[in-house]
């Protein structure tokens, strides 16, 4: 069984809000800007996990979201099971169980179920995503590789 951790819970909304707003942001395909305030400029996209690349840095993966939002007609995201893995107060890391769908340009379409690990940084009494990670779910289907072959 996990241990408790004391966390207030204006903390834990806060950290399940970002990662709500992450989606929103992503799914909304049109406000990069948007998407990427949500980040740290140091941050790091690990999605190796499902086939792609580690990408450290907010410049390094701006032309991977650019890619996204140029390839892609639809995008939907759902997330629960919202885990606190660990908290100080200054820093966080939580999880939760991801869908992702998504239709792209030329028709192509995926569907992934998926795990999404964020590590969160707090600056100014703002949380930010230091650090995210997709972790495999379940398998993950050809047409993942098929739209992102590029990227």
């Amino acid at each position: 069984m996990k241990t408790k951790m004391k966390v207030p819970v204006e903390d834990r909304i806060a950290l399940q809000d970002l990662m709500t707003e992450y989606c929103y942001a992503v799914d909304k395909l049109t406000d990069l800007a948007d998407l990427l305030n949500l980040f740290t400029d140091d941050a790091v996209l690990d999605f190796s996990d499902i086939g792609l690349q580690a990408m450290p840095g907010k410049e390094r993966f701006r032309p991977f979201y650019e890619n996204v939002f140029a390839d892609m007609t639809h995008h939907t995201h759902y997330i629960s099971n919202f885990r606190l893995e660990s908290y100080t107060g200054e820093t966080a890391v939580m999880t939760a169980y991801a869908e992702g769908l998504g239709r792209s340009r030329d028709g192509n379409t995926v569907q992934v179920h998926v795990r999404y690990r964020m590590n969160f940084l707090k600056i100014a009494d703002d949380w930010k995503i230091s650090a995210y990670y997709i972790l495999k779910g379940m398998p993950m289907p050809e047409s993942l590789a098929e739209i992102h072959h590029d990227h």
